[in-house]
């Protein structure tokens, strides 16, 4: 087996400034920190770098989803009707709960600076001037004209892609596969329930379109991929690409052009 990369926090700094990052930017960041190989001082070291990248006038914004809820299984006629898992949302308490999206925020928002949002199953955890606006969610880093740092994982994790699609209207067919049905809305209230319906849009088909494009800037650190993207041009170009062929992030079914 090969050996595993080792990294360090000048590595993941230098990385970070090859891929685009600034003093000042604000970025938000979706990480894996096995994907690296082995980080000499672990989470708290890339959290470190990540803070050291963007300097005092920067800020950082990392997906802090809690851990408060409780999986329930199917019934047989809940997976008929198209149920794909559902969960029972349990109290949160933004400074004690952990998160489920890695060692890398669960670390970042245990900082004594870093400060986390209140929502109770997608919370956000951010450092830095903007950082009380940001928490808000995602569409704050679009207006602040931030960027997207995902290290050593794909679009796939970029929840602030769902950006893109407002306004678009997808063709009926779709629409009519993502409507849940009544009796599972009346059942399950949003605000007590998470629940799994519906075909999810696969950002990953983004990826190719974004490096031609010049939108996505890729290097390595270590053995992690990170990828780098200016939030406004990446939600920009997935509209684009989900008005011409929305079977194709729906289904999986055709070729990009």
């Amino acid at each position: 087996m090969a050996e595993k990369a080792v990294v360090t926090k000048v590595d993941i700094v230098g990385g970070l400034r090859s891929a685009g990052v600034q003093q000042g930017d604000v970025i938000g960041v979706h990480s894996s920190l096995s994907r690296f190989g082995h980080v000499e001082g672990g989470a708290g070291a890339v959290v470190d770098g990540l803070l050291e990248a963007v300097g005092t006038a920067g800020s950082v914004v990392v997906p802090a989803y809690s851990n408060n809820v409780e999986h329930v299984e199917r019934t047989p006629e809940e997976k008929a009707l198209g149920m794909t898992w559902k969960s029972r949302i349990l109290p949160f308490d933004p400074k004690t709960h952990g998160c489920w999206t890695g060692k890398i925020p669960d670390t970042f928002w245990r900082r004594p600076e870093a400060v986390r949002g209140t929502d109770r199953t997608h919370s956000l955890s951010a450092i830095g001037p903007h950082a009380a606006e940001l928490v808000k969610g995602w569409h704050v880093l679009h207006d602040l004209d931030g960027q997207i740092v995902l290290l050593g994982v794909t679009l796939g994790c970029c929840s602030s892609m769902h950006l893109g699609e407002e306004g678009i209207e997808l063709p009926r067919y779709i629409r009519a596969k993502m409507t849940m049905p009544k009796e599972l809305r009346e059942k399950y209230p949003r605000d007590q329930w998470e629940i799994g319906y519906g075909p999810y849009p696969d950002f990953v088909l983004m990826e190719g379109p974004c490096q031609e494009r010049g939108v996505m800037t890729v290097v390595r650190i270590g053995d992690a991929v990170v990828r780098r993207a200016r939030l406004r041009e990446l939600t920009a170009l997935y509209a684009d690409y989900l008005r011409k062929c929305p079977e194709a992030f729906y289904h999986g079914c055709l070729d990009l052009p």
